[in-house]
């Protein structure tokens, strides 16, 4: 997860409903990008879990498209260099390296699936990959993965990429979301400090908290980047905060919303968020800098702020843990994974994907986009995110099961989507039960559409 700052439109909504679509597509979604279309319902969910799916040991295909989004320059010039050496270093596969805008990144990958010139290798955000696992569209890669790399990976990188028992992408580098503080304006209004996850401040102690700082000066004392406008964003923000409170967006067996997205845990946790952005004690921060400059003393938001806020700040600046909405904080986990065209020779695909997965290259890459290396060993010598860096927070939810992934299965780009403009409706005033209640509907309905994204005879 990463995002690209928008400027906010006040009466921009995404829209309500989603039209069941005639094509398969892999879809990607940043913060304020399009959603996707969903796959048709008459497509097929793979067959019962295959220990060995994906490699066989042979490589039978010398040439392999790969594409990859060019967001971060760094990252773009990294993954230009892997694709280099890759090539330098190898007899067998060829690669070839496609960097697609990322503003334009879905629409080009939803062309090619319905072209059938979908590239042998695809980078994919989190969840958005299973629309296209169950359409028959992506490989599972199971049988690719070593023991020693697969008992090295972030337990949460192999979570986000599991889907029906089978694992259908892998990553490179991980995310992490948290509460960036200035310990000044703490100080000043003689604010306890959550030492660790354990200890995050009850949401009763984060409202008194907003309040306390309003009185000491900061009118609106939190940043909970509202220009970063629609988009995933907001699901990537919010959700932890409904599991928190005891809630979801849809039962555990996918099976409905009705009674999850609108219980009354879920209408109180999102009752209390509304109230930090009706009752003004959320900055609009129509230019980015609200925390930078010290404005707001809180900002929400994940890993990729951390230089840019310490630049700002240096010894100041806290990371602390969400609020605890009844059982538990709880963060946001999941980035960008590779993922392998259902067509593609598996063995070609994964010696490029086993070359970035290296512990040098994971180093690398991580450096560039500044996140959070997706292998133990390397996060856990990271000077950001290790022991005592200024990024260990994140790490630490990662490793000792604070976050859970948005959820890996075809449904998510509609719950995404439904959320998203639920939210936006919510955090500028909507009645919150009623809104709720119309978006456990929609997520039915689409549920129901596609008979509940199970295999199709």
């Amino acid at each position: 997860m990463r995002c690209r700052v928008t400027t906010r439109n006040r009466g921009g909504r995404l829209h309500a409903a989603l039209a069941a679509a005639t094509v398969a597509a892999l879809t990607l979604v940043s913060c304020g990008e399009p959603e996707p279309e969903q796959p048709d319902a008459t497509e097929t969910q793979p067959d019962d879990p295959d220990p060995d799916a994906g490699c066989d040991g042979t490589i039978t295909q010398d040439e392999i498209e790969i594409w990859w989004h060019d967001g971060l320059e760094a990252e773009a010039d990294t993954m230009r260099a892997f694709v280099e050496e890759f090539n330098a270093t190898q007899d067998d596969v060829t690669a070839t390296l496609t960097l697609v805008p990322e503003a334009g990144y879905p629409a080009e990958l939803r062309l090619a699936a319905a072209t059938g010139t979908l590239p042998d290798v695809v980078d994919v955000d989190a969840s958005f990959a299973f629309a296209y696992a169950w359409s028959g569209q992506l490989q599972p890669i199971d049988g690719c993965l070593d023991a020693e790399l697969r008992e090295d990976l972030l337990p949460s990188i192999l979570a986000q990429g599991t889907y029906n028992d089978q694992l259908w992408a892998v990553g490179m580098f991980e995310s992490g979301l948290g509460i960036y503080a200035l310990r000044s304006a703490l100080e000043q209004v003689d604010a306890r400090i959550p030492a660790q996850p354990a200890d995050a401040w009850s949401i009763d102690e984060f409202d008194a908290l907003l309040s306390d700082l309003r009185a000491a000066g900061y009118e609106q004392p939190l940043d909970a980047k509202r220009n970063y406008e629609q988009g995933e964003f907001l699901s990537y923000l919010y959700q932890p905060m409904l599991w928190s409170a005891g809630a979801d967006l849809v039962d555990p067996d996918v099976t409905t919303a009705e009674g999850w997205i609108n219980a009354p845990e879920a209408v109180e946790a999102v009752s209390r968020i509304q109230a930090w952005h009706t009752d003004g004690y959320v900055h609009p921060n129509e230019e980015d800098q609200a925390f930078v400059e010290g404005e707001a003393a809180l900002s929400m938001v994940g890993h990729w702020e951390l230089e840019r806020y310490l630049d700002a700040h240096g010894e100041d600046l806290l990371l602390l843990p969400l609020p605890d909405f009844g059982t538990g904080t709880v963060s946001a986990q999941g980035s960008w994974q590779w993922a392998v065209n259902a067509d593609t020779d598996a063995d070609a695909a994964w010696t490029f994907i086993e070359y970035t997965l290296q512990p040098e290259q994971v180093e690398r890459m991580a450096e560039a986009g500044g996140a959070i290396p997706s292998r133990t060993s390397v996060a856990d010598d990271s000077a950001r995110f290790g022991p005592g860096g200024p990024g260990e927070l994140f790490l630490t939810q990662l490793e000792d099961g604070y976050t859970r992934p948005r959820l890996p299965h075809p449904v998510y780009p509609e719950l995404t989507r439904t959320f998203a403009m639920t939210m936006i409706n919510i955090l500028d005033g909507g009645d919150v039960a009623s809104l709720l209640d119309m978006a456990a509907a929609m997520i039915d309905g689409d549920l129901e559409a596609n008979r509940g994204y199970a295999a199709v005879d």
